[in-house]
């Protein structure tokens, strides 16, 4: 890998900056922008180099707010100044927010249907059923708690088939798992240390 900084007399341009970062918005899936954005600036495009691309993911860490349009700023600004910072943001986030405003008024023209909501209700269904047999796969095979499967169970029931909204049920749910975690890891240490 080569480590290739932008020179002073090559000046990259604010459609070039905001092309790029729209590009990222709209096809970075998945968090983790900061991957994506190495890929297509550093090692695509040879924007900036290692160096200056991990300094700026280390100033990106320490500041409020999304770590991904931090470091959008950073290298935006890295490229063109305050100029180039607003072209990268606003290209990163302006395709996401066209496509949810998009979504948005597809879904009120169709909300209505049966058939789509009878799809929709299979989906979660199916996304239910595959987050339990997940779960179930990665309970540990020596000594298998019963809190886990419990705490599966339980949310199976309030969100699939009782229909409770998902939020609400986290919150309850997720502070009584963590305390019987944290119950069970104090029995287990006590009787190791018998």
């Amino acid at each position: 890998m080569h480590d290739t900084a932008v020179g002073p007399a090559r000046q990259i341009g604010l459609a070039a900056i905001f092309g790029a970062f729209f590009r990222l918005g709209v096809t970075s899936f998945g968090g983790n922008t900061a991957a994506w954005v190495y890929r297509d600036i550093v090692e695509r495009r040879r924007w900036i180099d290692n160096a200056a691309f991990l300094s700026d993911v280390a100033i990106s860490r320490m500041l409020p707010g999304s770590g991904g349009v931090s470091l959008t700023v950073q290298v935006g600004q890295r490229l063109r100044g305050a100029a180039g910072a607003f072209a990268a943001v606003f290209g990163l986030l302006s395709g996401p927010f066209a496509i949810v405003l998009g979504l948005a008024a597809g879904w009120r023209r169709i909300e209505g249907v049966a058939a789509l909501q009878a799809v929709l209700d299979g989906m979660g269904a199916a996304a239910v059923g595959l987050t339990f047999a997940t779960g179930l796969k990665l309970m540990p095979r020596a000594g298998r708690r019963p809190a886990p499967l419990a705490m599966a169970l339980a949310t199976v029931l309030a969100v699939g088939v009782l229909r409770w909204p998902l939020i609400p049920v986290v919150l309850v749910l997720a502070p009584i798992g963590v305390g019987l975690e944290v119950l069970a890891e104090r029995r287990g240490r006590a009787r190791r240390n018998v």
